[in-house]
């Protein structure tokens, strides 16, 4: 029983529509919802599931979507030779991760059977796009090269920080470079940053991609960091993602509060206090006390100068709210009051925490979302339990060294004992997903955050429950393509001592 579900059904009285150009409003495809029943429907209709992954706040689906999608040749192939599915990125971050998403906007095709056929990530034309649907020819590429046999995942420390010196650019104060492992993508870094604030070596390289980093990204007008920056891309206006999320954010504001922490620099302090207003500003729903998950992109509102910025309507956010992203927001919100000794953000950090709960807390576990309209949204997802007690730990740490004393906490064994179900002894590790029709499957991501959530807690609460370190230690590795960040912080953790 959901512990807010009066709350809930206020939070429907006064939710804001959604806005009516957000896709597929005039979609000429008659697309489908996620189900499990489509296989079925795929092996009776004799046609292969087109899944296509976007997000609202995404500029690259949206060229896609006008450009591409909606092009009658294209439109007319689908529709006679294909079972459309749409899903969103936010709502269904399982089902991305699942099928090997990195980036949007994201095409899956998949037989009956639900085995691979097609994937590509980006922005094709509408002509690429009609010649993969014809011959559904393969244009995935994750690296920037094809992954070899020879390829091999890094498990350890010492090869992960031999990777990412192998990668790091000096020239562009970047990690943008290629290795035996990979090339990495363009999308930043901040968790493995954050790691290497830390790493012996890096000591004269880390100022300047933390300067680098802002420079690309950081909104000097309104706070908080962009998406991504292509560097490759020649027009600036192309090169710059405009949209801002809330677990980058997150993420940004851990890293800028702990790097001015280690190294003194006051532009750290300003950049992290620019993302915490922007986080207070635009993602915080001060009525609901939750956040948004993002603000959508706008390449013209972001070229306007200061002045005119303020006398036009900001991009929209996307007011639906998920436990995994509020989680880190929260996180991050203490480590920064815990640098900056600064209470009134202790105190909103603690009063995000206990709405969290009312929301989306239940006797088995946390939901993985809120939509905006206030109704819950899929149970069983791995990466919600975790971060809201990542962030209960930083709330107790931030707690402790701002007022003296470390407040009483929640038994730890009975967090950890909701995980059990999640254990698969088949996978040797906690699947992504519990409660649903999908084959059990781990995410490196998942297993970093949950070595994290352990490195804090008792060894006597980790003894007495159903978790092995040595298990959830062995599933910490990144295969060749995968981002540094999907497991640099459960690598940070086993620095630690976990």
């Amino acid at each position: 029983m959901l512990r807010g579900l009066a709350t809930v059904l206020v939070l429907l009285a006064f939710a804001s529509p959604v806005a009516a150009e957000d896709y597929p409003a005039d979609s000429a495809i008659e697309w489908q919802e996620w189900d499990s029943a489509l296989f079925e429907e795929s092996e009776a209709r004799e046609r292969p599931i087109f899944f296509y992954f976007h997000g609202q706040w995404c500029t690259w689906c949206r060229d896609f979507q006008d450009e591409s999608l909606e092009n009658p040749d294209v439109v007319d192939r689908i529709e006679r030779h294909y079972i459309p599915v749409l899903v969103d990125l936010d709502e269904r971050a399982d089902l991305f991760r699942r099928y090997g998403g990195r980036g949007l906007p994201f095409v899956v095709i998949v037989n009956a059977e639900d085995e691979m056929l097609t994937r590509f990530t980006g922005h094709v034309s509408a002509r690429d796009l009609q010649s993969i649907l014809e011959s559904q020819r393969d244009m995935f590429s994750v690296t920037g090269r094809e992954i070899t046999p020879d390829d091999a995942a890094i498990d350890n420390l010492d090869t992960f920080v031999e990777m990412l010196d192998e990668v790091y650019d000096a020239r562009a104060d970047r990690l943008s470079g290629s290795a035996t492992f990979g090339t990495l993508s363009k999308r930043p870094q901040p968790w493995t940053y954050r790691f290497l604030l830390r790493t012996e070596g890096w000591e004269d390289r880390i100022p300047g991609l933390l300067h680098q980093v802002a420079d690309d990204l950081f909104d000097e007008v309104e706070g908080g960091f962009f998406f991504f920056h292509d560097p490759d891309q020649r027009d600036p206006v192309l090169a710059l993602e405009t949209s801002k999320r809330l677990d980058q954010n997150a993420a940004f504001l851990w890293l800028f509060a702990e790097a001015y922490e280690t190294l003194g620099d006051e532009r750290y302090r300003d950049i992290a206090h620019g993302i915490r207003d922007y986080l207070r500003e635009q993602l915080w729903d001060a009525r609901q006390l939750r956040f948004g998950n993002s603000q959508y992109a706008d390449r013209e509102y972001y070229q306007l100068d200061t002045e005119k910025r303020a006398d036009t309507e900001p991009p929209q956010v996307d007011r639906n709210t998920y436990a995994d992203t509020s989680g880190q927001a929260i996180a991050a919100l203490a480590s920064f009051a815990r640098v900056m000794e600064d209470r009134d953000t202790l105190d909103w950090a603690r009063d995000a925490l206990q709405a969290l709960d009312r929301y989306l807390q239940t006797e088995s576990g946390y939901l993985h979302g809120l939509t905006a309209a206030g109704r819950p949204a899929m149970e069983g997802y791995l990466p919600a339990q975790i971060w809201p007690e990542i962030a209960r730990q930083e709330l107790a740490r931030s707690t402790e060294a701002l007022e003296g004393e470390l407040p009483s906490m929640p038994d730890p064994v009975a967090a950890l004992d909701r995980l059990e179900p999640f254990f698969d002894a088949d996978l040797g590790a906690h699947a992504e997903r519990v409660g649903s029709d999908l084959e059990p499957w781990s995410e490196t991501r998942s297993q970093a955050a949950l070595a994290w959530w352990l490195y804090r807690l008792p060894e006597a609460a980790i003894t007495d429950s159903h978790i092995d370190r040595d298990t959830v230690r062995a599933r910490l590795r990144i295969e060749p393509g995968a981002d540094p960040d999907d497991v640099a912080l459960g690598f940070d953790a086993l620095r630690r001592g976990f």
